[in-house]
């Protein structure tokens, strides 16, 4: 099965027409770039075209005409399958694709990212070693992603105590 990237939920309707607020923080150039997302238990659906209203993302799906019809879709999970994202430039990466990594501490193997946590000001790594998980923030200056893998290059001391 293909994994999905969650973008976000869908909330209350805009306009008339269909639309439905995004709850989301996502990229807008990455939802506008999109052809179709999947609603959790409907399966996947064509966008239609997306809008902004308010610096939030509003979404019109093929098939979602008028407002009773995106009244029932309010509260949907929405995701993208991972060959629908636009390309990043080279030496970026999308969170998902971090998830598994191997993270390696001063060149040494350490353990694996196993997920990713929005924290406020900035997003935090949980590597996962053994049976214990540390955070760490994406952001550090000491935090290097390579295509091989996360490096840890001189993080402060007592970080993984």
């Amino acid at each position: 099965m293909t994994r999905r990237v969650k973008l976000g939920v869908l909330g209350r309707p805009y306009g008339l027409k269909g639309g439905l607020r995004l709850k989301t923080e996502a990229d807008p150039e990455v939802l506008a770039a999109l052809p179709r997302v999947y609603l959790e238990g409907r399966g996947l659906r064509a966008i239609s075209r997306v809008e902004f209203a308010g610096g939030e993302p509003v979404l019109y799906l093929l098939g979602v005409e008028g407002r009773s019809a995106a009244e029932a879709l309010v509260g949907t999970e929405v995701y993208a399958l991972p060959e629908d994202l636009p390309q990043l430039p080279e030496g970026t990466y999308y969170y998902h694709e971090l998830i598994g990594r191997p993270v390696f501490l001063e060149g040494e193997p350490f353990g694996e990212v196993a997920d990713l946590r929005a924290a406020g000001a900035q997003d935090l790594l949980v590597i996962k070693k053994g049976l214990r998980e540390y955070l760490v923030p994406l952001q550090a200056p000491y935090v290097e992603v390579r295509e091989e893998g996360i490096f840890l290059v001189e993080p402060p001391e007592g970080l993984f105590e």
